[in-house]
């Protein structure tokens, strides 16, 4: 017998809480040595944030970090067409089509959701 679409949004949620403990755990024993990068925000300033991720590296910023798209390079992957085009902002809000189902996992997520990591 299947599980319950609730039961698997309670999985999902206990999953991202669990990644929050990990991440907890990461800093707390490697302070300083974690990067956070959001989406978000590499899509608002792809170049600002991929400088502070380069940096963080240890590495030198070359112009070709933010325009990969432009490589001619052989790309083998499933994201063989994506890898050719920029960043695009199209992605971001396609969540609210299914936010009127969302409300279960919203729930079960809680204050998981506004905890700043």
């Amino acid at each position: 017998m299947g599980r319950s679409s609730l039961n698997r949004i309670g999985d999902i949620a206990r999953h991202y809480r669990i990644y929050l403990e990990l991440m907890r755990h990461w800093d707390a024993v490697l302070p300083g040595r974690i990067l956070r990068v959001r989406y978000e925000d590499v899509v608002d300033d792809p170049e600002g944030n991929v400088r502070r991720i380069v940096e963080f590296c240890g590495l030198e910023f070359e112009p070709a970090c933010v325009e990969f798209y432009k490589t001619k390079r052989s790309v083998r992957t499933a994201s063989s067409e994506q890898v050719r085009q920029p960043i695009f902002r199209d992605g971001l809000l396609q969540w609210r089509n299914y936010e009127p189902w969302l409300g279960p996992l919203r729930d079960s997520l809680g204050d998981a959701l506004t905890l700043d990591y």
